[in-house]
């Protein structure tokens, strides 16, 4: 009996009811952080709404960069900071999210081989090393990781301690790679597959190549997710190098795709598209993000599918044995571009959007430099060949590869005014279209003007030279690369060209008139001109 309130039992009651309600607040509070950081579709399958998951770890156009790298000039802003990981971030944050996921695969998109000074020492032999330690199960052909040639390639793909897929390249009629894979991961039966733009050698430096074609991505992937249905497979993962665009219309016309892991555009999908039952996303490039969908099964089946891109600017997390591989190529690639070439007094815009859809004076001084080397009248550049900005102050020669990766040499050639017009004319068709429009020319010794409402094919207005209309009957020297030369970008305007000479890769022509000029601070001085622009 209570001494105080003579009643058995009020103590004791009083003593848990204050305990009870901090448990329940305790408990609140934990089921609400859990819910915050924890994700909501986890707790179905907790809960047994789903009764399996798997995840995909995705990275897309690394294009060889290897090391760390904050730069200014984003895809929409040059005082954009674009953290560029390099790949042994990259491996340390991608084994943090796989380390989270019972099951999981690590899955690439394309172009890993080719496109920094680090990659072009020894035609990539750094980056395959670097990618052997990143613990891959697979990857898709992109068409810049054939830029050092077929052959290396091949050697490439021997190297490789993973495949790589595409079951659209053949070599003599026969597929060059694997076109598909089956992985299994827990219960759970994972039919994986890849393909290669179909213009992968028009889109790069690698003509002469004899029995090398690309067939048609629609029938191919059509004839393969058959193949998979019949291995029985629980899921169909189409790694993809073909470009969102084209990914989007290929899952309208062939069924029983349930992931595409898209690359080749350079897109950051914040957010998963849907189309029909299949999930498309995008990681980015240039090894700024690493992408995570996590698949959720009931009954064999995917329901469900959650996408998140994934960024760190902490280096303690980074891999150290991709580290030290990095080290070592970046250093031969320093003390290989240490020189001081040259000096510009502004920064130099070769941001993607820009050199693909609008003048920049970058581009303006590049084709300024292959027009006074080459000893012509007219220069004309894909914009897509140039890769990144140079900041202002002092400019070395692994500055300059930079920008200009790809092994393309000047070339001089003559042709007729015409030749120029429809050329330049090709250049705007898929216009205002940055990410894809790699053929967009930009020039030097003439100035253009295009009506940006009308449709492909009818845009261009005038070409002028010292302010005059360019006269389509006089043969012109004009100085380009052997890139559109041989067809790149589906340019045949040169094919019957006069050629006058070869010179050297654009990045010596570069660096060669820096050491000339000393001091440049090039300016955008209306050589393109757009009227009557309906996008922006």
């Amino acid at each position: 009996m209570d001494a105080k309130n003579g009643k058995t039992g009020k103590t004791t009651k009083r003593s848990y009811t204050p305990i009870m309600v901090l448990t329940l607040l305790l408990l609140g509070i934990l089921g609400f952080l859990t819910y915050r950081f924890a994700p909501l579709e986890d707790w179905k399958l907790k809960a047994g709404l789903y009764d399996d998951k798997l995840a995909i770890l995705n990275t897309a156009d690394i294009h060889g960069n290897l090391v760390y790298n904050e730069v200014n000039g984003g895809y929409y802003t040059l005082d954009e900071v674009n953290v560029e990981m390099g790949m042994p971030l990259m491996k340390g944050l991608a084994d943090k999210l796989a380390a989270k996921n019972k099951n999981s695969l690590f899955l690439d998109s394309g172009d890993m081989f080719h496109g920094t000074n680090e990659a072009n020492i020894e035609e990539a032999k750094g980056v395959v090393e670097a990618a052997n330690l990143m613990g891959y199960d697979a990857m898709v052909a992109g068409n810049h990781d054939f830029d050092f040639g077929f052959k290396r390639l091949m050697e490439i793909q021997k190297q490789l301690n993973y495949p790589i897929l595409s079951g659209n390249s053949y070599s003599n009629g026969e597929l060059a790679f694997p076109d598909y894979i089956i992985k299994q991961k827990g219960d759970l039966k994972v039919g994986i597959f890849g393909l290669t733009v179909p213009e992968s050698l028009s889109n790069m430096n690698v003509f002469g190549e004899t029995g090398v074609t690309f067939s048609d991505p629609e029938k191919e992937a059509r004839r393969i997710v058959d193949e998979l249905k019949k291995e029985g497979v629980n899921v169909i993962v189409f790694v993809s190098h073909l470009g969102d665009d084209l990914d989007k219309e290929l899952v309208k016309k062939v069924s029983g795709i349930d992931v595409v892991l898209c690359g080749h555009h350079h897109w950051l999908y914040k957010e998963p598209i849907k189309i029909g039952d299949t999930y498309l996303v995008e990681a980015g490039s240039y090894s700024t993000h690493v992408g995570l969908a996590e698949l959720y099964f009931k009954n064999g089946k995917l329901k469900h599918l959650e996408w998140s891109v994934h960024q760190t600017k902490d280096r303690s997390i980074q891999n150290e044995a991709v580290a030290k591989v990095a080290e070592v190529y970046h250093a031969l690639a320093l003390e290989k571009g240490k020189a001081v070439v040259g000096t510009s007094k502004v920064d130099l815009d070769g941001m993607r959007t820009h050199v693909r859809t609008e003048e920049t004076n970058l581009a303006n001084l590049v084709t300024d430099a292959m027009r006074e080397i080459g000893k012509a009248d007219i220069a004309l550049l894909n914009g897509g060949g140039i890769r990144e900005s140079i900041g202002k102050g002092n400019i070395t020669l692994y500055d300059v590869g930079k920008p200009l990766p790809f092994v393309n040499s000047l070339m001089t050639v003559e042709v007729k005014g015409e030749m120029v017009y429809e050329a330049i004319e090709r250049g705007l068709r898929e216009w205002p279209y940055g990410a894809s429009n790699g053929g967009f020319l930009q020039v030097s010794g003439i100035a253009y003007t295009f009506d940006g409402s009308k449709p492909a094919g009818k845009r261009l207005i005038s070409i002028t030279m010292n302010g005059q209309p360019l006269e389509k009957e006089k043969v012109y020297k004009v100085a380009t690369n052997d890139y559109l030369v041989e067809g790149g970008d589906n340019f045949t305007e040169f094919k019957d060209a006069n050629k006058l000479g070869k010179g050297a890769l654009l990045r010596d022509v570069l660096a060669a008139y820096l050491k000339e000029k000393g001091e440049v601070a090039p300016e955008k001085e209306g050589r393109i001109t757009v009227v009557n622009q309906r996008y922006k």
